[in-house]
């Protein structure tokens, strides 16, 4: 009778009790004490709620910024490097050889990636004439620029939601507990016949 409902439901319920007992104020008896405690309860639920929820879309919208610069520079790696293996004419070429991870590549994580750009950048700079010109070289560069930042970003956001979620399950679990100890309370005062607006908040 007194589990806690499905997290996304929990500030809802935490709502609908807290209206109950302000409407219970004037017949409960200790109707007031009990909204003392709960109501900083209920606050810190719904506070640690939208900081978890932007944490969350915050993250999102990193992982997807970070994929953006993933395929960019994933397609930029494979078309450097096949012109590369064109120029040499075999992908078997030592030059080939220290940059290619024979074909591990396609499944790199974004900083296996990042480090496949770089060292493909150090390829283009080897001799006094850069190979294919300087525009790759500025091309690589940014998209390592622009992958790292992503990068960080991503990591970033993820300790940010990591924190943000265990503070608003925190939060949740101090909830359960004043939501048992007030079913308490109230069962020892109406037995089991609560009022109709309490009764829907503990029957679920």
């Amino acid at each position: 009778m007194t589990t806690l409902v499905a997290p996304a439901d929990t500030l809802a319920e935490s709502q609908r009790l807290m209206t109950a007992l302000e409407h219970l104020n004037s017949e409960l008896p200790f109707a007031s004490t009990i909204l003392a405690v709960h109501q900083p309860t209920h606050h810190e639920l719904q506070q640690t709620h939208e900081r978890s929820e932007r944490a969350v879309n915050l993250w999102r919208a990193a992982l997807a910024h970070r994929w953006e610069c993933e395929v960019a520079g994933r397609r930029l790696y494979k078309r450097l490097l096949r012109q590369m293996i064109e120029h040499y004419g075999s992908e078997h070429a030592p030059a080939i050889q220290l940059i290619s991870r024979s074909g591990a590549e396609a499944n790199s994580s974004p900083t296996e990636l990042l480090a496949d750009l770089r060292r493909l950048n150090a390829a283009l700079k080897v001799g006094e004439t850069p190979l294919f010109g300087t525009e790759p070289q500025a091309e690589v560069e940014q998209h390592c620029t622009a992958l790292d930042r992503a990068i960080q970003a991503a990591n970033t956001y993820e300790t940010e939601r990591r924190n943000a979620v265990l503070e608003h399950r925190m939060a949740r679990e101090a909830y359960r507990r004043v939501r048992t100890d007030i079913h308490r309370q109230l069962e020892a005062h109406y037995g089991e016949r609560f009022p109709a607006a309490l009764s829907e908040v503990f029957s679920e």
